[in-house]
């Protein structure tokens, strides 16, 4: 692969975050639709189902077919489109049409989440010199935690304005994407020897991750670790109702998960994660740490620290998880790595979300406990199939 001679970041940064800002205010904004139009939030869950389910189904496929395309602008820009015609056409239909036309409308909106949260991260290394790609991943894991904390609660709030209002947010969003995708100059990736089907792309790249001990180690921890952060979510209700006596709280709790993402992301952007294998190890441990911190936590300000300290665990974690996808992964199969990763994350963690909900009725300290046994497992099996640690010298001592 020929080495960019320019960095493209600034655009692609532009681009990242306005996508990323919609797909992560369409779920949210889904939900409050549905409760706002049908009066209904199991409706409202089951669309928000439709629109990740697709996309954890589908991200396998569109990373492969990224992965082919000669004109990866051309691609994402098809991903892009879809997704906003999809909450467009919901945003239409929900309230006029039987829910199942407005669950179908979700399922193709869905379609295009991988591209945007897994595939775009892939073009990286065409866009930016091997010198500043350090940099680059963690100022894009920085777009992941810009999106998290300034989306979703304008999409919320949208409500005031109308029913349908908060869909409309993703949609503008996705439409500003696609006009600074036009100047990105987005290439192909390297062809194989000989030509090859998509099934054997599919069957590559799933070797890539399962035969890369490295690879195989970062997904596994990462994706089970990430499901082990559905616990905070799920458990803020509660713990905003029995610490603060309030359910509104419940919105400071993740609001100071969400802080300490952007601040420690701003951090990384200038001081970028350097021994990814190593930082994604820590973060889990930390990760773990500070969310049984969240448990056990007997005031709202300690909460709301431990909270804090628990999202800032996030962005070197996410820097580093890119890294690794890039490193350990062929260039010509770089996108459907890192789209099949994303899937793969997004199940554990809507199957853990719902493993959280039905522990609420033993408690708090159940579901805590289960996203603390989540990160344990993730590092244990994790370091089990992964390839030997470094010595202690390389744990201690700046490189």
């Amino acid at each position: 692969m020929t080495e960019p001679e320019t960095s493209d970041l600034p655009g692609y940064l532009t681009t990242a975050t306005l996508a990323r800002s919609a797909t992560e205010s369409a779920g949210p904004a889904v939900l409050v639709v549905a409760i706002a139009t049908l009066g209904s939030a199991t409706l409202g869950s089951y669309l928000v189902a439709c629109l990740t389910a697709s996309a954890a189904l589908g991200g396998p496929i569109v990373g492969a077919l990224l992965d082919r395309s000669p004109t990866p602008r051309r691609g994402f820009g098809f991903a892009i489109a879809s997704m906003a015609i999809g909450l467009t056409a919901v945003a239409l239909l929900i309230g006029h049409a039987p829910i199942g036309v407005v669950m179908a409308m979700a399922v193709i909106a869905g379609v295009g989440y991988p591209a945007i949260t897994g595939a775009l991260s892939a073009q990286l290394p065409r866009l930016v010199p091997s010198a500043g790609l350090t940099h680059a991943y963690a100022a894009d894991a920085a777009t992941y935690s810009v999106a998290a904390v300034v989306a979703p609660p304008v999409a919320a709030a949208l409500i005031a304005v109308s029913t349908t209002a908060p869909l409309w947010l993703p949609v503008a969003l996705l439409g500003a994407a696609l006009v600074v995708l036009r100047r990105l100059p987005l290439t192909a990736a390297p062809p194989a020897a000989e030509p090859t089907s998509l099934l054997d792309d599919l069957r590559e790249g799933l070797r890539t991750i399962a035969h890369r001990v490295a690879l195989r180690r970062t997904v596994i921890i990462t994706t089970l670790g990430f499901a082990g952060t559905a616990a905070v979510f799920v458990s803020a209700p509660l713990l905003a109702q029995s610490l603060a006596g309030s359910l509104q709280f419940t919105g400071v709790i993740l609001g100071a998960f969400a802080a300490g993402g952007v601040i420690t992301a701003l951090w990384f952007t200038r001081h970028p994660v350097t021994r990814p294998d190593r930082a994604i190890i820590v973060s889990t441990i930390l990760s773990a740490t500070t969310l049984a911190l969240v448990g056990l936590a007997p005031t709202v300000p300690l909460l709301l620290v431990a909270a804090f300290a628990m999202g800032a665990t996030e962005p070197p974690l996410v820097s580093a998880m890119f890294q690794v996808r890039a490193r350990e992964s062929a260039p010509r199969v770089q996108s459907q790595v890192f789209t099949t990763s994303a899937s793969l994350r997004m199940t554990a963690f809507a199957l853990a979300t719902a493993a959280c909900g039905a522990l609420l009725v033993l408690g708090t300290w159940a579901v805590i406990s289960f996203g603390v046994l989540l990160h344990v497992v993730a590092l244990v099996l994790g370091l089990a199939v992964g390839p030997p640690l470094p010595d202690r010298e390389h744990w201690v001592r700046r490189p």
